[in-house]
């Protein structure tokens, strides 16, 4: 009666995660730094009800970042035996930014530190995807619609993003699909050498260092070798909320897990001045918009409304657009093609509980 059945249910995506031929975008954005350190303290560094046997400190004050937006069109559990179970395809968006954790010792001092990344801004187009990753790896993925399209005879890119939410927070207010984020690259855009977007300045060459070694890309796309592989590791902040108390956590854990990407190719860069990218201001995602990237809601005087330039994609043009639209700027952009694989690799520490095992 107790023996465990297999089940699409169970198994559709356990871990580890295999990502076939999958395309990649990142786009480089400057934040406030505050606004990282933030999220950490308010997370990571906080009592939840104890304090977790690490600091999170922003890697540097350059307050870089990347919105990432991946394709994954052959996307399944290499858990079972022999490979591949059950192929799905999905897309992502999500913002990323680097930073440190420092082991506290018996003396309360800080000793090395381990580079991580942290992604606080999570949206997927697939249930199972965006169900299986806030129960395993604790991401607080939210459902959106992403459409996208590129290619053709020219360098074209044009990614448009809703989800559920409401436009103003009253008794009133009803939910409806609304736009979140808008991104294309310009008409005139064209391919540049890496080196012109690294060598901009001397923080967005060690960000791009940083960030470029954790996806493979630093290498010669062209030569690129089946094996040669690089990780980057993830630190995730793993909370469940008390049903009585919303601003209380009755499961609070850090789990660190791992993406491998093999095989980089179709490595290109684009200068940050060719890129469009639009958020659109709504109350769901105010909250999101002011803390995770400093923006402040446009006044209403000379607010600029609506999708820019084309209509929206087929797939959110029922979205609704009639939103406030604050432009980011963007320091350079990347695309790239890799497979890529996706591993818890322990829960560092739960709160409440016993001291932690570290990965290695």
């Amino acid at each position: 009666m107790t023996q465990f059945v297999d089940s699409f249910t169970t198994q559709q995506l356990l871990p580890p995660w295999q990502s076939t031929g999958a395309r990649f975008w990142a786009f480089v954005v400057k934040t406030a730094p505050d606004c990282m350190q933030h999220y950490l303290d308010t997370h990571f560094n906080s009592a939840g009800p104890d304090v977790a046997p690490f600091q999170y400190r922003c890697r540097d004050d350059s307050g870089y970042g990347m919105l990432i937006v991946a394709d994954h069109p052959d996307f399944s559990s290499g858990h079972e035996p022999g490979g591949k179970w059950s192929t799905l395809s999905h897309r992502e968006v999500f913002w990323s930014f680097p930073a440190f954790q420092y082991p506290v010792n018996p003396d309360n001092l800080l000793d090395r530190p381990q580079p991580v990344w942290i992604q606080p801004f999570y949206f997927d187009d697939n249930s199972l995807v965006m169900f299986s990753s806030r129960e395993i790896w604790g991401s607080e993925k939210q459902m959106g619609h992403i459409a996208m399209e590129e290619g053709g005879d020219a360098e074209r890119l044009h990614i448009d993003l809703a989800t559920q939410g409401f436009v103003e927070f009253s008794p009133r207010s009803e939910a409806r699909t609304l736009a979140v984020m808008h991104a294309r690259l310009k008409p005139q855009a064209r391919p540049v050498g890496m080196e012109q977007v690294l060598l901009k300045d001397e923080k967005i060459a060690s960000f791009a260092g940083a960030m470029l070694a954790g996806y493979n890309l630093l290498g010669n796309p062209r030569t690129a070798t089946p094996g040669v592989l690089d990780a980057t590791e993830i630190n995730t902040l793993k909370q469940f909320r008390d049903v009585f108390d919303m601003r209380a956590a009755v499961y609070r854990a850090i789990v660190a897990s791992r993406v491998t990407h093999r095989n980089v190719s179709e490595r290109t860069f684009y200068a940050g001045e060719d890129v469009e990218l639009d958020f659109m201001w709504s109350a769901t995602m105010a909250e999101q918009f002011e803390q995770l990237f400093g923006l402040k809601k446009p006044p209403v005087s000379g607010q600029r409304m609506g999708h820019a330039a084309e209509p929206p994609l087929r797939g959110n043009r029922e979205a609704d657009w009639r939103l406030p639209r604050v432009r980011v700027p963007v320091e350079f952009a990347v695309r790239f093609t890799c497979d890529a694989e996706f591993d818890v690799l322990d829960t560092v520490h739960t709160y409440g509980a016993s001291n932690p095992v570290r990965a290695g």
